[in-house]
């Protein structure tokens, strides 16, 4: 096997785990656990596999983002395909700017979610004083964040459901926002192949 075709392979099998463990989460996961009561075995479950999927799911950025380079070199291109001359002359150029842009917005949005928001969410459902009553049904998320005044009830901390719900509406964005760029990030992939 060429060195080529090994890091091809390794770079699409990287993708794969990343992308349809993202998915995995966002269609199958996030879903079923709406159903788990408490709240805080939710969290508690939530955190041990988003912890999990995170050390998992930045490997494989760090193998995507060298095998991807070593993509490029091994297709007999040098770093000049990176100078604007080049990234923005050519078809070539074109389509890996903008898999490139899809890429870092993946990554900035996975860092937003797995130490900030994720984190900060499945903390806070841990954390649920038993007193408080089960959590409402969910409901898909507004396009904008849940009003000051919601439901109350307080948790751990002083912080209480008001703040879960804009989390949740946070965490769930972020994943809306990830699976659209995946899906372009596979079709630009795929156009680059070719």
């Amino acid at each position: 096997m060429s060195l080529y075709l090994f890091t091809v392979y390794l770079h699409i099998f990287a993708a794969f785990i990343w992308l349809g463990g993202m998915l995995f989460l966002a269609f199958v996961l996030a879903p079923v656990s709406r159903n788990i009561e408490p709240l805080s075995l939710r969290g508690s479950l939530l955190k041990t596999i988003g912890t999990r999927f995170r050390l998992v799911g930045w490997i494989c950025i760090i193998v995507l983002l060298i095998t991807g380079l070593l993509n490029i070199f091994n297709r007999g291109m040098s770093h000049e395909i990176f100078f604007p001359s080049q990234l923005f002359g050519t078809e070539f150029g074109k389509t890996l700017a903008i898999k490139l842009t899809l890429v870092f917005l993946m990554i900035i949005l996975s860092i937003v979610h797995d130490f900030f928001v994720g984190p900060r969410m499945t903390a806070l459902m841990q954390n649920l004083k038993e007193q408080n009553p089960p959590s409402p049904p969910f409901k898909p998320p507004p396009l904008s964040p849940p009003s000051e005044g919601g439901e109350k009830g307080e948790v751990k901390g002083g912080m209480g459901l008001e703040e879960l719900q804009k989390l949740r509406w946070q965490v769930s964005w972020l994943a809306r926002l990830n699976t659209i760029f995946a899906i372009l990030l596979i079709y630009f992939a795929a156009k680059l192949a070719r």
